[in-house]
């Protein structure tokens, strides 16, 4: 990934161009900063975005689009509003300006005061700003939520989580994820950081849901599959393809062929799959069939 200065010049650009008087505004205000720092100028200037900054997308041209993924490859940075991108500014410039441990202690303090929109755009820069993995236990308060968007600002278009969480945490994520219905496979290091405690807790839950009349994400089969090895852990597959609906039957099918170690056990339960199953190719592909 890009260096934080080319992030800041590509973000102080698209503000000044788009953003022309606003821009100006924080711009003083940040001169002010460098000068004469203080927490309360830093908050007023964070807080005040959203009211300088006019709310239209950050919309990125093909021809500037390689320098923006150079520093976001999921992409969310093209999501932003102006307001958001200023805001991400102003934490990029605070950085430079106050010591490493200055800095965590005021972006902590932050995330006691942010409304909801904020412990986004936080939880979100995270991937962006320096001395992240300072803050885990915000990263890892936010990945409890309740909130989903909130939530996902951790969760989803970002690989924070897969970084820094240790495996308890990451653990906890997929299982949150879950109980949220909200999606599992396109989380970043889904399979890399895959484990067996994961997988016995997702049968846990499984359980738990189905023992309730519950539905059960289809998505959280392929944590299950993927660690698949044992002649009992392919037949408890095997029954739950019995009793699962299309999409469930594709994810198990698909996390099967995925895990090479267990093909040759799982081949009596492949071969049930039908055609439409077994043209699936990816987990995108498979997450557009309807639920």
């Amino acid at each position: 990934m890009a260096n934080n200065n080319s992030l800041i010049a590509l973000l102080e650009t698209r503000l000044a161009e788009q953003q022309a008087q606003p821009y100006a505004k924080l711009k003083s205000g940040l001169a002010e900063l460098q000068t004469d720092f203080s927490r309360q100028k830093f908050f007023y200037l964070f807080a005040i975005c959203p009211r300088w900054f006019e709310k239209l997308p950050n919309r990125i041209d093909s021809d500037t689009q390689k320098e923006w993924l150079a520093h976001d490859r999921f992409g969310v940075l093209s999501t932003w509003q102006y307001p958001q991108l200023a805001r991400l500014f102003i934490l990029l410039r605070v950085a430079e300006i106050v010591t490493p441990t200055d800095y965590i202690d005021h972006i902590n303090q932050l995330y006691k005061t942010a409304d909801v929109n904020e412990l986004i755009l936080l939880g979100q820069s995270l991937a962006f700003i320096p001395h992240a993995e300072q803050l885990l236990e915000r990263a890892r308060e936010s990945a409890r939520s309740n909130i989903v968007t909130v939530f996902s600002s951790i969760a989803h278009n970002s690989n924070y989580a897969k970084r820094f969480f240790d495996e308890s945490g990451w653990n906890q994520l997929i299982l949150k994820a879950a109980f949220l219905a909200v999606p599992i496979w396109n989380i970043a290091g889904l399979k890399e950081r895959n484990n067996r405690e994961l997988a016995t807790m997702l049968r846990h839950y499984v359980n738990e849901r189905q023992a309730a009349s519950r539905s059960v994400p289809w998505d959280l089969w392929c944590c299950i599959a993927w660690l698949a090895e044992s002649d009992d852990e392919i037949a408890y597959l095997e029954q739950q393809w019995h009793a699962a609906d299309h999409k469930t039957q594709a994810a198990i099918y698909l996390a099967l062929s995925e895990n090479p170690t267990t093909q040759a056990r799982a081949e009596k339960l492949l071969s049930q799959a039908s055609k439409e199953i077994t043209a699936v190719l990816n987990w995108s592909q498979l997450a557009q069939w309807p639920d």
